[in-house]
């Protein structure tokens, strides 16, 4: 994944999935409902299967680089379904990450 400064997705969870970030450059606030990290390179987070809400944000002036697994596979349904196509190298315009939109407790 290229996280954009100022971006991430809104608090979600996925109830059947593991899921697990390896930060390749940057860093990256992950927050759960266990609170909020940091995670700088060379850092390993881990969502465990189970459904925890968590969710994560560049909040730093540059590109971050994550690289993301999911177990079991197939999570490239849900990314296909409520995606959107860019070119290579061009990013949609951040979300509102307001308190309102982050809120998970």
């Amino acid at each position: 994944m290229l996280v954009p400064p100022g971006c991430g997705p809104g608090p979600h969870a996925h109830a059947d999935v593991q899921e697990s970030f390896y930060i390749v450059d940057g860093e990256v606030e992950f927050t759960t409902e266990q609170g909020t990290y940091v995670a700088k390179a060379g850092t390993f987070v881990n969502i465990p299967k189970g459904g925890l809400v968590h969710f994560f944000k560049n909040r730093s002036n540059t590109l971050v680089h994550l690289l993301c697994t999911v177990m079991p596979a197939g999570m490239e349904d849900f990314f296909l379904e409520v995606g959107q196509p860019v070119e290579a190298g061009h990013f949609l315009p951040p979300p509102v990450m307001d308190a309102e939109a982050t809120k998970i407790w």
